[in-house]
């Protein structure tokens, strides 16, 4: 090799490849070159082919090492690697590497087999006529019986075949049967192997005999050859071409290798191939396609979709259909449940009330001893998983009973797929029972421009939801579609229009797509209810009396400035507000009591709007708060009262739900502001996070904020970074929950500015954060001319900072006043973090009673205090 060659091979294998090739036999490295016909491999990895250097030649290595790679991972004992090369001439370059072929335990007591390394081995000594064959036993009793079947079958080869025969494992119930020479009738001799172990009498381990009136017999693929002048890798991928072929015709063929077939038809069996890699290595992927509601377009939940590698080139239908064919529909779904269940493991974050559907496949459900394996692990998760049933046959009742069962039992919602194909008729509806139905997409394609086909679908919704299912649109593909199927009142969308499957969990579609979808609703709930339209041309003035008497629902406002009027005895009016995309306004409420409906807010600003919301007397919006998206902008003024009672899993009183993004929000209201927020997920002021880098301010006023629930935020974000300003005002937090931030972010960075305010939180729950940041996100807190109240009891608390982060702290001319009880209290700083922590002119008063307590500082950081009395007492 010239000295260029040889740079190259270094470059391309790497420096460790010389060392491991001296340290072990198990790796050898090749290289090809395209233009020139030269090549490089060395002895390792020619044994490792089953090759020697006698009349080797760059095209025949070529195609040994091509079979190498297009071979399932249980019919070669070698692995070819190839590496990524910039070379241009270069071909191909890479490692081969030694497969572990050990026969399992249980196989090698049945019979004395070799594995397929020493196969290859044996496979060095053929002569003229050297016959190798791959069998796969058809019709073996399972059970206790199995094994003696097999060795029955195998003892009767091995009696009946050439002395020096032998017998290796390959995988399941597929074994090598090896000749080295004298075999000049393959197919005659083929044949009479397959005789006697149809007419074998089946003998336990003791010699009695168990059966002899069997069906057993054995499909095989074989190959011949004369000496060692083809690789060992090359003869195993033959036999098993031999036996994909025979598989092809049917039970008990036996078909020899055949070149010309081959190059016909290799395309079809490197699919094969690639189908059994992926299965037995578990290469599969998993895309994520959120289905949203069909109100609001929030995401519910998310559908997992099998996918493989590109390399593979093999679509899902394709894995389906081969997985029936070669009866490894088990496999699929063992590998689908414990994979899917694993994804959603790790990304929790994004199911607190989302589901996820997984395909099924009834006929193959798990075993007991399977489904206890996924309980063991995975069982907390299951009321998170709606099944989807998508066979293609019929499953008998004692199945469907024992399947339906074993879901209920777990809390595992069902999901008819497919409906209106045909097998999804409406008796396996009734005996489904599914919480969801998912209509096909030939019912969704083309329904905006059918009407035939509209009236068709409608009728089904109306008849799916007398029986009290939830209905989802698959394969939405259009806004037409989509706008017609919220016409007809489908529950959920789902579809490439809303949003492609992805890699990755997606917590929002696009603000476009959702904006469209609640339009489409709102004109839905328009024609259903009675929507008041105010006038678009000039500002208008409305009595809620009037509209009341006249029986309207709800109030829509264009983009002008609008005054709505009440009287403080007025009940509250079902008459929720709700306001045009983009729209620039004014909204001016006198004395109005509002009512949300339909899980709603009781005000809803469009995306994009930019809306002032003026107060006046005494206001009070209950059921619902008022909701500002993604992009949207809320300024709250003015004179009066407003009071927000939202009511729902999870709520809010001005912003978004707990994991949802949330627009600019100000409030200079200088009178009353009071939200009481009970839920699983409360939010007072903010939401997940906020689209605006300016944030929350609140700058006039008293604001008093109460949170009862599982997660709570007072004021900020739950999810991620919040930038809050509160200036010149009251603020009251009371909280009874098991996760809290008063100020700031439960998660993710926070900038929080409180200037001459005074600030009263009281507290109890598990994880608790009155100021800062509660979960490993970063904090800058500036705090000045303020008075603090921090009453907290809890099992960890940061009062004023953050935890294993960083806090950046400045407290100047104020008076801080920390109570707190529990187990592991910090009072200002981060107890384990860095930071710095800077104090002038303040009074500080701590008393914590704590097992594990940090005053002022950070673990890491910087302390800087002057002109301050400090009264620190723990434990007293």
């Amino acid at each position: 090799m010239n000295e260029k060659r040889s740079v190259q091979l270094h470059r391309m294998l790497g420096s460790l490849w010389s060392e491991l090739m001296h340290c072990t036999d198990s790796v050898g490295a090749f290289v090809l070159w395209n233009n020139s016909r030269e090549y490089y491999i060395d002895d390792n990895a020619l044994g490792l082919l089953g090759m020697d250097r006698e009349d080797l030649t760059c095209e025949g290595l070529r195609n040994v090492l091509l079979c190498a790679l297009e071979a399932e991972a249980s019919s070669s004992p070698a692995k070819v690697i190839t590496v990524d090369v910039d070379e241009e001439e270069c071909c191909m370059a890479g490692f081969v590497i030694k497969r572990d072929t050990t026969v399992p335990i249980d196989m090698g007591e049945i019979y004395p087999l070799l594995n397929q390394n020493q196969l290859a081995e044996k496979m060095s000594e053929a002569g003229s006529d050297a016959f190798l064959m791959l069998i796969q036993l058809e019709h073996i009793e399972s059970g206790r019986d199995e094994r003696s079947f097999i060795r029955s079958a195998l003892e009767k080869i091995g009696m009946t075949s050439p002395e020096g025969t032998v017998l290796a494992y390959h995988s399941g119930l597929k074994f090598w049967v090896f000749v080295k020479s004298g075999i000049t009738a393959p197919q005659e001799f083929a044949e009479d192997l397959q005789k006697v172990v149809k007419n074998t009498a089946v003998t336990d381990e003791f010699g009695v005999v168990i059966s002899k009136g069997h069906s057993m017999t054995f499909t095989g693929g074989y190959v011949t050859f004369s000496s060692r002048k083809t690789a060992a890798v090359k003869e195993f991928h033959y036999a098993s071409f031999a036996l994909y072929e025979a598989v092809s015709e049917g039970t008990g063929t036996i078909s020899s290798f055949s070149s010309a077939v081959y190059e016909l038809q290799k395309n079809d069996y490197r699919r094969v191939q690639y189908f059994f890699r992926v299965l037995d290595e578990n290469s599969f992927m998993y895309h994520f396609q959120p289905i949203v509601s069909a109100k609001d377009g929030s995401i519910i939940a998310y559908e997992a979709l099998m996918r493989t590698d590109r390399k593979f080139g093999l679509s899902p239908l394709q894995i389906i259909d081969m997985a029936a064919k070669y009866d490894r529909l088990y496999d699929i779904e063992h590998a689908t449940m414990f994979n899917v269940l694993y994804q959603l493991s790790r990304n929790q974050n994004f199911f607190k009330k989302r589901k996820l559907f997984i395909n099924a496949i009834p006929s193959s459900y798990l075993t007991d001893e399977d489904w206890s394996a996924l309980m063991t692990v995975y069982g907390e998760l299951m009321e998170k998983v709606v099944i989807e049933l998508t066979e293609q046959t019929d499953t008998s009742d004692d199945k469907l009973e024992y399947l339906m069962n074993r879901l209920k039992q777990h809390k595992v919602e069902m999901a008819i797929d497919d409906y209106g194909t045909g097998y999804s008729n409406t008796s396996r509806l009734i005996r489904y029972a599914p919480q969801y139905i998912k209509l096909d997409h030939s019912l969704i394609s083309g329904i905006d421009t059918n009407p035939k086909l509209k009236n068709i679908v409608s009728q089904l919704i109306d008849m799916m939801h007398s029986n009290g299912f939830l209905v989802l649109a698959e394969g939405v593909e259009t806004s037409a579609e989509m706008r017609t199927l919220s016409a007809i009142h489908a529950d959920l969308f789902q579809g490439f229009y809303i949003s492609r499957p992805k890699p990755f969990f997606i917590n929002e579609i696009s603000e476009r797509i959702r904006s469209e979808i609640i339009r489409y609703h709102l004109e839905v709930q328009g024609s259903a209810d009675k929507i008041y339209h105010a006038a678009q041309d000039e500002p208008e003035v409305i009595r809620l009396a009037d509209l009341i008497r006249d029986k309207y629902t709800g109030i829509y406002i264009s983009g002008r400035d609008v005054e709505i009027i009440g009287a403080a005895d007025m009940p509250a009016a079902v008459m929720p507000l709700m306001i045009k995309e983009g729209a620039v306004c004014s909204v001016h409420l006198r004395d109005v009591s509002i009512e949300a409906a339909g899980g709603r807010a009781a005000v809803t600003l469009g995306s994009g709007s930019k809306v002032t919301l003026k107060v006046s007397g005494t206001n009070r919006l209950t059921k619902g708060g008022i909701l500002v998206p993604e992009k949207a902008e809320l300024t709250l003024e003015g004179t009066g009262r407003l009071t927000i009672i939202p009511e729902s899993i999870s709520c809010f009183g001005i912003g978004n739900e707990y994991d949802l993004t949330y627009g600019k929000i100000t409030s200079l209201l200088s009178d009353e502001l009071t939200i009481t927020a009970c839920g699983d997920n409360c939010v007072g002021i903010g939401g997940g996070k906020c689209s605006s880098p300016d944030g929350i301010s609140i700058k006039a006023g008293a604001v008093e904020i109460s949170c009862s629930g599982a997660n709570s935020i007072g004021i900020g974000s739950s999810l991620e970074s919040s930038n809050i300003t509160i200036r010149e005002c009251f603020i009251s937090i009371g909280a009874a929950t098991a996760n809290f931030t008063g100020v700031g972010a439960l998660q993710g960075d926070t900038s929080v500015m409180i200037k001459n305010v005074k600030l009263v939180i009281a507290a109890s729950g598990n994880s608790m954060c009155a100021v800062g940041s509660k979960d490993g996100g970063k904090a800058h807190i500036d705090i000045s001319d303020c008075e603090l109240f921090s009453n907290i009891k809890g099992r960890e608390i940061v009062n004023i900072g953050s935890h294993k982060s960083e806090c950046d702290c400045s407290i100047q001319r104020s008076s801080i006043n920390l109570n707190c009880e529990g187990s592991r209290v910090s009072g200002i700083g981060d107890s384990e973090g860095s930071g710095s922590v800077t104090i002038r002119k303040a009074e500080i008063n701590i008393g914590f009673l704590s097992a594990d307590s940090f005053d002022i500082g950070c673990r890491d950081g910087i302390l800087d205090i002057e002109d301050c009395t400090r009264n620190v007492n723990i434990n007293k």
